[in-house]
């Protein structure tokens, strides 16, 4: 048992003096003053007896808004703030929600999770535009089944999407009235709340009109007319400002005297700091407007209030090792609360909106007070946060259900560099270990190639559907969000369509494989390759996935289960390359007598000449008469052309291109299609600029043969002889 005595107490919804605070199993269990716990015999066997004197105990805070980006690096984050519940408001995919909320919910060093998992948006709009694999509606017909979906993938609460796009350049489709009132009375019926998200004054009417439990943002071209604050007081409504996100998409500079703030700044682990400091990613706004005003943010907030209109906390955090957004998990909610406050609450009413306030909205029934019975979620601060709110900053004690976290130990390890401790899949840490590198960076670049299949499978004229790359590129949360932001454009612009170009090669040269008799497909080094799954495999074929235990795990995770296979058979064999991986493949039930398919995509770069030509003679081994192969090549020649040279040199503040310069190990200078010869192997070449202009698609710019110095990659298919001699 826990005694807090002569603590300050906001219980949620009003301030007690001087009062002793209860622990036991996890559950407060009484609430008293000190001065009669004094004398209370159960009180008296307290294990442990804090004296709050000069402290306001608060229920654990609970943050209405955010994305944690599919990292439980976030929980941790927002537990050192006592941010105890966070509401994550669209997370992807399904799998891996579950999976944090899971976690989340089982450990008490984490933030405990309710998520919206996947958002409902219009076909074409935001953000299916730019993640074209979400589904979408076009209609009010299907909206039941959405929500019906949502609701069996464990979604805690139903997020809908009004924005046309228009604070990111674009003017996209957007939910009707209709559709939107379908979802809305959809998750009425399940049981579940319902959020919009909104854009501007007119999708706050939209949201209005379809019925939804809450509005999320608000709009900032205007402060929102008074009509319709009346409305959302009379109806009932609750809104979610997102100030702190609103602050900084104006740029506006006040939440970034987070960091001048010893309370909060002490407890950053380097990159969350770097990231309130200056990061730009992930914000509202992403073109600028002068008609876009944070003031009118602020002025629809004190409307909302003075009208009675019921607000919660919501910070919008979306930052990430590896993603640079200002608005940062768990430090940021004390900058909404003081916003707030400017915005005309009173502290104590601050505090409501990030506790008993947004634990009604949500249905969390068991906390949000301090109260007998409930969860013992609770943040000692020093000072009077009833009076100052920027007291709540000066957190000193948390407990998550009763069980203290020491905030020190986290200070201690994001300080030293330390990792935190392993609790699952680390997807940011997916790699494929060949040859003698480190390849952690590898497993990096096969994110960039996931999104850009990802990408390529919502094109109307796209080479290939792969309905699974995302899955798995999403759930690696900030490692992906490296390559999706400002970092990987320049690896964009240079690759152009590469990427969609060899993965379709590679599926054909699969399907032809297949269709001339090998039954026996070998992935080396398959990371995060989904072909297993989605390329249709007549029954006989087994398709060997070769690579770490790890990485297969990881997919395996998010896709076995989720998505059938197309026919065939599926077979991960856990060994590295470094290792017998041969033998591994016999016990797996690999037949060497029989035709092989070797797909071998982006791995021969990684390796020394001596390590390919050694991988190629153990694969040539394995090799019956009439098996194929087909690889990708090239060397780190491609570094020294001077188109190449040239990117690098402009990237010296990033990693993007030096990363792969640096992981890129043949320097061999023989002639690819003679290398496979040596190895037994008839081979062809194909060129990503003859490959692009064969699927009408433009030459991707590192590969222009008509500009000087252009870098060159090849693919190769080659025959296996039928006998030693080439002839």
């Amino acid at each position: 048992m826990i005694r807090i005595d002569h603590a300050r107490v906001f219980d949620g919804e009003r301030v007690l003096d001087d009062v002793c605070v209860l622990v036991d199993a996890g559950r407060v269990s009484a609430v008293t003053p000190t001065g009669q716990a004094a004398v209370d015999p159960v009180a008296a066997t307290a294990a442990e007896v804090i004296d709050a004197t000069g402290h306001t105990l608060l229920p654990g805070l609970i943050d209405g808004h955010t994305h944690v980006m599919g990292t439980l690096h976030n929980l941790r984050l927002a537990l050192t703030f006592g941010v105890t519940t966070e509401v994550d408001l669209f997370s992807f995919p399904a799998d891996l929600t579950g999976w944090l909320c899971d976690t989340a919910a089982h450990r008490d060093d984490l933030a405990d999770l309710r998520s919206a998992g996947t958002v409902i948006c219009a076909t074409g709009g935001h953000p299916a535009a730019t993640m074209p694999f979400l589904p979408s509606l076009d209609g009010p017909a299907a909206a039941g089944d959405q929500v019906r979906l949502r609701q069996k993938e464990g979604a805690h609460v139903i997020k809908m999407m009004l924005d046309d796009g228009c604070h990111h350049g674009a003017d996209l489709p957007t939910l009707d009235r209709a559709t939107a009132a379908a979802v809305a009375d959809a998750a009425r019926a399940a049981g579940l709340p319902s959020v919009a998200h909104v854009a501007d004054a007119e999708t706050v009417r939209t949201a209005l009109d379809a019925g939804v439990d809450a509005v999320t943002h608000v709009p900032l071209e205007a402060p929102l007319p008074q009509e319709a604050v009346d409305r959302a007081a009379a109806e009932g409504r609750f809104f979610i400002p997102t100030l702190a996100m609103m602050e900084m998409s104006c740029g506006a500079p006040g939440g970034r005297g987070l960091a001048a703030d010893a309370r909060i700044a002490g407890h950053l682990p380097a990159d969350a700091l770097a990231a309130l400091t200056g990061g730009t990613e992930g914000l509202c706004v992403t073109v600028p407007s002068p008609e876009l005003d944070f003031d009118h943010a602020l002025e629809t907030t004190r409307r909302l209030h003075a009208s009675g209109v019921r607000l919660v906390a919501g910070t919008d955090a979306n930052n990430a090792p590896g993603r640079a957004c200002p608005v940062v998990h768990g430090a940021a909610l004390h900058r909404e609360l003081e916003l707030l406050v400017t915005a005309g609450l009173s502290p104590v009413e601050a505090l409501r909106a990030a506790t008993a306030t947004p634990a009604r909205l949500f249905g969390l029934s068991d906390r949000g007070r301090i109260a007998p019975g409930l969860r013992a979620d609770l943040v000692l601060v020093e000072g009077d946060a009833t009076t100052d709110i920027t007291a709540t900053r000066a957190v000193r004690r948390v407990w998550r259900r009763g069980v203290p976290f020491d905030r020190e130990a986290a200070r201690a390890a994001w300080r030293s560099g330390a990792p935190a401790p392993a609790v699952g899949p680390d997807p940011a840490g997916v790699a494929t270990a060949v040859g003698g590198a480190d390849l952690t960076a590898v497993g990096s670049t096969a994110l960039a190639v996931a999104a850009s299949r990802a990408a390529e499978s919502g094109r109307p004229d796209r080479l290939f559907r792969d309905p699974v790359a995302v899955q798995v590129a999403v759930a690696a949360g900030g490692a992906l969000a490296a390559w999706s932001g400002p970092r990987g454009e320049l690896l964009r612009r240079a690759m152009g369509d590469y990427f969609a170009l060899r993965t379709r090669f590679f599926d054909d040269w699969l399907h032809e494989a297949v269709a001339a008799g090998c039954r026996q497909v070998v992935v080396l080094a398959a990371g995060l390759d989904a072909r297993a799954f989605r390329l249709d495999w007549p029954a006989p074929v087994r398709v060997f996935e070769i690579d770490r235990a790890d990485v297969l795990t990881f997919k395996d995770k998010i896709i076995t289960g989720r998505v059938p296979l197309s026919g065939g058979e599926r077979i991960p064999v856990t060994c590295d390359l470094r290792d017998d991986w041969p033998g591994a493949l016999r016990e797996h039930g690999f037949d060497p007598g029989l035709p092989t398919a070797w797909l071998a995509e982006g791995i021969m770069v990684y390796l020394t000449e001596e390590e390919g030509d050694g991988l190629l003679a153990r694969l040539g081994a394995l090799s019956a008469p009439d098996s194929r192969i087909a690889v990708e090549y090239g060397s780190r020649a491609m570094f020294r052309t001077d188109n190449t040279r040239t990117a690098l040199d402009t990237t010296a503040g990033s990693d993007t291109l030096h990363t792969l310069a640096a992981l890129w190990r043949n320097e061999s200078t023989t002639d690819p299609l003679a290398r496979l010869a040596a190895h037994g192997w008839t081979a062809t070449a194909r060129e990503p600029a003859g490959l692009a202009a064969e699927h009408g698609r433009p030459t991707p710019p590192a590969f222009d043969p008509r500009q000087p110095g252009t870098a060159r990659i090849t693919l190769l298919s080659g025959h296996r002889h039928t006998s030693s001699d080439p002839s």
